[in-house]
């Protein structure tokens, strides 16, 4: 499967490129100045332009030490001594002039459409400040951006990365990201998101790379939490700096920059393909041509699937501006999921609830939105299958399911309502099915984890009384098929009892044998359905 895409995604970019001649473009006055522009990111849409100003005189020059702000309580010449005493430090050498000082930047964000950025932004404090500041990626729901560097709300900076939340015109204060065993030793700091927000491609330069700053993956375990960073491998990597790095949407194509010999001179763009799971088997690292490596530093890639362009940053101008050059047709990898959260019972809008997906095979599941109007709306990635569902306190979850073809054109939005039942009396909390030694009470191990993800449905919500009903299908006289279920009932009370310390005066149990059918037992199929455990909530309890 890797390799058919690895050959059609190939073939696509090489068609187009080697096709027809490329053309330059170096974005407009208002985003290239006189000072250095650098790390462009766009959103999906293609109509926000994220970079990175350096040593701009105007830039944010909040500077919190010990709680206080300085350019508030300092002279200007001890606010210029200050900074310049703490990007010495951060740098390692005398850095005299702090605000021409290339660890003077600041994000700013351009806005446009069709293509075209012109409305140019300079988001405020606490996106910026007078520290090293500049935006990496764009999470799923596009409503937060991984920026680097962790700051502390008192004053103070450390290596790493951090997460902000869009907030009407603001963000929110970046929190920090957690990655296992992060190391880095050098100036370079560079990653890339993918699509789905599962991986990430860091620039790092520690004692598990092979010589300067390295590429790295990391895998997501948890909310805001990461995997230790693993080498790409000598395909990738080389005693020379590989850096700036950029997954694309189908996460087989890596662009970065490198300044390994026989390039044009100083740093040049690659790309690899990947060609198997272990993220380190890559096919041999395309150097890109002209007019996209010049013999000037060419960095930091940027492809943007929707519209087709490759940007980057380049100096052969002087200063580091940002260029783009068109190297594919227009395809969409995602597609973009529209819905409504409603309530099970009577249909009406549910406000607040979070958003999860994940992969319907590993069950990785992770926050992509936060509804406050009860709406949603996400891009999904082609060819995987998710789930996805809705979450809210006060209510049970129902897991959806989506899956779209990669070799499809999808034209309009999908359409998926999302349900959330509410927790009260008589509610059938949906557990996986649960089964039986044949003819007997004796649980089977395969059910032993749909019974633990009960138990912790239950510990999560003390105040729930439930009852287990057992159930049978119609082979047997009613007597026995009654003691059956019975017993199976009470066998699951007591694994939830005895080994998962659920107190016994939570549960209930009940046995209906065959008397209640979920259908007329026709077939096998039929039958094995009515051999069921169904759990109802009793009692909602007011803790």
């Amino acid at each position: 499967m890797l390799k058919n895409i690895f050959f059609f995604t190939f073939l696509f970019i090489s068609t187009f490129l080697f096709g027809q001649k490329l053309k330059l473009e170096k974005l407009g006055n208002d985003i290239n100045t006189e000072f250095d522009e650098i790390t462009p990111v766009l959103n999906k849409k293609g109509d926000i332009l994220c970079f990175t100003r350096v040593g701009y005189k105007d830039f944010n020059r909040t500077l919190y030490d010990n709680g206080s702000d300085l350019k508030n309580s300092l002279s200007r010449r001890a606010y210029k001594k200050k900074l310049s005493s703490i990007f010495s430090e951060i740098a390692g050498y005398n850095i005299k002039k702090p605000f021409k000082s290339g660890f003077n930047q600041d994000i700013w964000i351009a806005f446009g459409h069709n293509n075209n950025f012109h409305t140019v932004s300079h988001p405020r404090y606490p996106l910026n400040n007078a520290l090293p500041n500049s935006l990496c990626a764009f999470t799923p729901d596009q409503q937060s951006a991984i920026v680097i560097n962790q700051f502390e709300r008192d004053g103070g900076m450390k290596k790493g990365f951090s997460i902000t939340t869009k907030m009407n015109n603001s963000w929110s204060f970046p929190t920090p990201i957690t990655i296992q065993n992060f190391k880095n030793n050098g100036a370079d700091v560079g990653l890339s998101m993918n699509n789905d927000g599962q991986i990430i491609v860091l620039t790092l330069e520690n004692n598990e790379g092979m010589g300067s700053a390295d590429l790295f993956v990391s895998f997501s375990t948890g909310r805001n939490s990461w995997s230790q960073p693993v080498n790409l491998g000598p395909k990738i990597n080389s005693k020379y700096r590989e850096t700036t790095p950029f997954l694309s949407v189908d996460n087989q194509t890596l662009y970065f920059s490198s300044n390994r010999p026989g390039g044009h001179g100083g740093n040049d763009i690659y790309f690899s393909k990947r060609l198997d799971d272990t993220w380190k088997n890559w096919t041999n690292p395309t150097r890109m041509d002209a007019p996209i490596n010049s013999k000037s530093d060419d960095s930091q890639p940027y492809f943007s699937t929707l519209n087709g362009y490759l940007y980057f940053t380049s100096k052969r101008d002087g200063s580091s501006d940002i260029f783009r050059v068109r190297i594919a047709k227009e395809v969409k990898n995602s597609v973009t999921v529209i819905g409504s959260i409603l309530n099970s019972k009577n249909k009406d809008l549910i406000k607040g609830a979070k958003i999860w997906m994940g992969d319907s095979r590993l069950k990785n599941y992770k926050q992509v939105y936060l509804s406050d109007n009860g709406k949603y709306s996400i891009d999904v990635s082609k060819g995987n299958p998710l789930d996805i569902y809705a979450e809210k306190g006060g209510y049970f979850s129902k897991i959806g399911n989506i899956e779209f073809k990669k070799d499809y054109l999808y034209f309009k939005e999908y359409v998926l309502d999302l349900f959330l039942e509410p927790i009260e009396k008589g509610t059938k909390i949906q557990t996986k099915p649960i089964y039986f030694k044949r003819t007997t009470a004796s649980i089977l191990p395969v059910s032993y984890a749909a019974l633990d993800e009960l138990a912790d449905y239950l510990k999560e919500n003390r105040n729930l009384y439930v009852r287990i009903d057992g159930h049978t299908d119609n082979n047997g006289t009613p007597e026995i098929l009654e003691k059956l279920s019975k017993e199976r009932a009470e066998a699951v009370k007591e694994y939830l009892v005895y080994k998962k310390f659920i107190k016994p005066v939570r549960l209930t149990t009940f046995g209906f044998g065959g008397t209640r059918p979920t259908n007329n037992n026709s077939t096998r199929q039929e039958r094995a359905e009515n051999r069921r455990v169904e759990v109802t909530i009793e009692i909602v309890s007011i803790l």
